[in-house]
This record gives C-alpha cells, structure tokens and sequence, in this order.
C-alpha cells in the first residue's frame, strides 16, 4: 500500500494523533502496518511523521 500518490491540491498532512482518532486505531497497529507494507509510510518532517489526508481518506475508502 505504499504507492507514491501524487499529493493532491490541497491537501493537507496529518499528525499520529489526528491518524489515531480517524481510524480509531492505536500507533502500535498503525506502525505494526507500516512494517508490513499495509499502511502508507510517513512523510518525515524533522523528528515528526505526517500522512496526506488523501492517504487515509483511500483506506476509509476501502
């Protein structure tokens, strides 16, 4: 699940928390899918991770 979409216009990043409360899921779950290749991989801003909006709007989607 990590193909490189192109970022949308508009669209905005999102911190873990922000994740967390939209799929109403834990970080362990969240980073424990990123290992296996299920979840998009962050966008790294210094020492913080950021998800397009786009990127969890398709997994709501699924």
């Amino acid at each position: 699940m990590h193909d490189k979409q192109p970022k949308q216009p508009g669209d905005r990043l999102v911190d873990m928390k922000t994740v967390c409360e939209i799929l109403c899921r834990s970080r362990a779950s969240i980073y424990r899918d990123i290992e296996r290749g299920d979840f998009p991989v962050p966008i790294k801003l210094g020492h913080s991770s950021r998800w397009r909006q786009s990127d969890l709007e398709r997994i709501i989607a699924h």
